[in-house]
């Protein structure tokens, strides 16, 4: 009897600790998530003296350490990042040893997809590649346990999503390790992940959040979802970041500055990079205002405290702009030089150096202040001072270059304002546009061409034009007019 009540005492001790580890893993996940990462790893070593054995205190650690690192680039968090992921690793494969535990696949394959994060932002592909195979098949063995496991499908669909933007000359990557890469199942399965399934909700809804963005052009549904999670984790940096770049997109430049300013007075010193970003952000706040002085001295300061090359070539290009319209032609002559130098895989750093060796080479003319200035106009929302600006100006416009792009913001703007027949006039001549430069001005012709569509309830002609844009390959602006062609799509699924 004695024994009996001991082995069951036993029971519920190791029960009750069991409980008391998790519930401490619980409360420092929601406590990174609000940035307080030193109150969470103190609960974290306190889960760790209760039961060493386990993984997820050690996952938590590695996610903190990968944040760290993703804000700042610092090699010690690195280290710390592998010493702990490693650690998860072990553990969960010593408790793999005894049972197949579905609970401890998922973590796997968790921790293999922050180790492809990592390798990533390492420029690792090949471990980046494995990392992910590997992160993808725990998620897998997870289904084949359960296929209800919608968090595990919506790991799969972070990297389906991804893996769409992988380099034409890494496709071999792809058919070796046997990964897939699907844009729209990828959002399917994230989406429903977020939905219905238990676990990771916060990253879900983060991630589900980026994607409305990337893959649809709806920011308004991206600031839905981001705006309980800020009210929740007001701290947190990176979903701030996130909003004022929807808010941008959707030229709420107030809301947008509001955000980048809360971050530049209260950002955590770990996320160095995202307040540099920051400065460059409102930067083009600025910018879009027309206000060059002001955007300027942003620009400087994310130049000055960047610690990659990204998104610098942009940068520079419209320091340079803001140098010429400021009447200082030695500054403006120095950043257009440097505006060669971002990161040529980026669109925008990319397109920044073509535009910076014709500026070089030709000067900003009056014709492209007339166009810089009204497509700031556009970008901040001012649709009736677009359709009167351009109006103005067109009949005295000689190169057609520049007039096609004044008249693509013009019918842009008036389907914002519900004027049908004259956009559609100019869409119809704009998709004959022959592609020399500026060779995004066809594709979104026929872009607004559905818009306008879709708006009439010309179901059939929508179909058509989507189709006719869905044939031409290369141009700029690709992702963001891919974006706008997804959300059409599926808003005439069914019609």
């Amino acid at each position: 009897m004695i024994k009996i009540f001991l082995l069951l005492f036993a029971t519920l001790s190791f029960g009750q600790n069991l409980k008391n580890y998790q519930n401490l893993v619980e409360r420092s996940d929601r406590l990174i998530y609000n940035y307080e990462f030193e109150k969470a790893i103190d609960l974290l070593n306190s889960a760790i003296e209760k039961k060493r054995e386990r993984p997820e205190a050690f996952l938590i650690l590695s996610k903190i350490y990968l944040w760290y690192y993703l804000g700042s680039s610092n090699s010690s968090d690195l280290k710390q990042f592998e010493k702990y992921s490693d650690s998860v690793i072990t553990k969960c494969n010593e408790i793999i040893d005894e049972e197949n535990d579905i609970h401890i696949l998922y973590l796997l394959g968790n921790i293999y997809k922050y180790k492809a994060m990592m390798s990533a932002a390492n420029a690792n592909s090949l471990d980046a590649f494995w990392a992910t195979k590997t992160s993808v098949g725990y998620y897998e063995d997870v289904l084949e346990i359960d296929s209800t496991y919608y968090s595990a499908q919506g790991g799969i669909g972070i990297f389906e999503y991804a893996l769409t933007f992988v380099p034409s000359f890494f496709s071999w990557a792809l058919t070796f390790t046997g990964l897939s890469a699907n844009d729209n199942n990828g959002f399917e399965l994230v989406k429903k992940a977020f939905y219905k399934g238990k676990k990771d909700k916060i990253e879900l809804q983060f991630h589900l959040a980026k994607l409305y963005d990337e893959y649809l052009s709806d920011y308004k549904n991206a600031i839905i979802l981001l705006n309980p999670l800020i009210k929740e984790f007001p701290k947190n940096n990176i979903l701030v970041y996130q909003r004022a770049i929807e808010n941008i997109k959707s030229k709420n430049l107030y809301k947008a500055k509001i955000d980048l300013e809360e971050i530049l007075n209260n950002g955590h010193p770990k996320f160095s990079q995202t307040i540099s970003f920051s400065k460059f952000l409102l930067g083009d706040v600025y910018f879009r205002q027309n206000n060059f002085e002001k955007a300027l001295e942003y620009y400087h300061q994310f130049l000055q405290t960047t610690k990659t090359i990204d998104y610098t070539g942009i940068a520079s290009l419209r320091a340079a702009i803001c140098y010429h319209f400021l009447s200082n032609p030695n500054e403006y002559r120095k950043y257009t030089v440097l505006a060669s130098n971002g990161n040529l895989d980026i669109e925008d750093d990319n397109y920044a150096k073509e535009l910076s060796l014709k500026f070089l080479e030709k000067g900003i003319s009056k014709e492209w202040e007339f166009q810089i200035k009204i497509e700031n106009l556009f970008l901040s929302g001012n649709d009736k001072k677009v359709i009167e600006s351009v109006n103005e100006i067109i009949d005295s416009v000689e190169s057609n270059e520049i007039k096609s792009l004044l008249l693509t913001y013009k019918s842009s703007s008036l389907i914002e304002m519900n004027k049908f027949s004259e956009a559609k006039e100019i869409s119809n001549k704009l998709k004959n546009y022959d592609l020399q430069s500026s060779f995004w001005i066809k594709p979104m012709a026929y872009v607004n061409l559905a818009k306008i569509s879709m708006s009439e309830k010309k179901f059939a002609a929508a179909k058509q034009y989507i189709r006719a844009v869905s044939e031409i390959d290369n141009y700029r602006r690709k992702n963001q007019i891919k974006s706008y062609i997804n959300k059409i799509k599926i808003e005439l699924k069914d019609k």
